[in-house]
């Protein structure tokens, strides 16, 4: 599951202001600028494990919008949560392997690897994921840097 938002240039036009001076072209110029700008942001606020979410950012540029995503597989448990569920156990040993600095290898991982990770799995399985929205906290600064662009067009 990706996260993703679709800005739609026309309509988008209308949060920033009057720049009706700015010709169209420039104004799909500074929007696909001040997005790209964004990403770096976004990778700094994006947790890091193995790095595969912060690397997973993208932007596509069409002719009348441009869409700004995640397309890491868990990008959307990320972004919104996930309600209690059991998650697999081979990820969370992994997962506590390296943050335990372990160097255990399957099946015959030690014993604090396996502890937490069951302990997390019992955990999402009883609360669930809390949201982080990076995506969602970011929308400011995107629209700040489209906005910087524009009065530099």
């Amino acid at each position: 599951m990706s996260t993703r938002k679709v800005v739609d240039l026309n309509k988008f036009s209308n949060e920033l202001g009057d720049f009706a001076n700015v010709s169209l072209k420039a104004k799909r110029k500074a929007v696909i600028s001040g997005i790209a700008r964004s990403i770096p942001s976004l990778v700094a606020a994006s947790p890091v494990d193995t790095g595969m979410y912060a690397a997973s950012w993208a932007m596509t540029a069409l002719e009348n919008s441009v869409i700004l995503g995640n397309y890491a597989p868990y990008a959307g448990i990320i972004e919104y949560g996930a309600r209690p569920h059991r998650p697999p156990l081979g990820p969370l040993l992994n997962w506590a392997k390296r943050v335990l600095g372990s160097n255990s290898q399957p099946p015959d991982f030690e014993p604090k690897v396996w502890a937490l990770a069951k302990a997390v799995q019992n955990k999402i399985a009883a609360v669930g994921q809390q949201p982080k929205h990076i995506m969602e906290n970011m929308i400011p600064t995107i629209i700040e840097n489209i906005r910087q662009e524009l009065q530099n067009a």
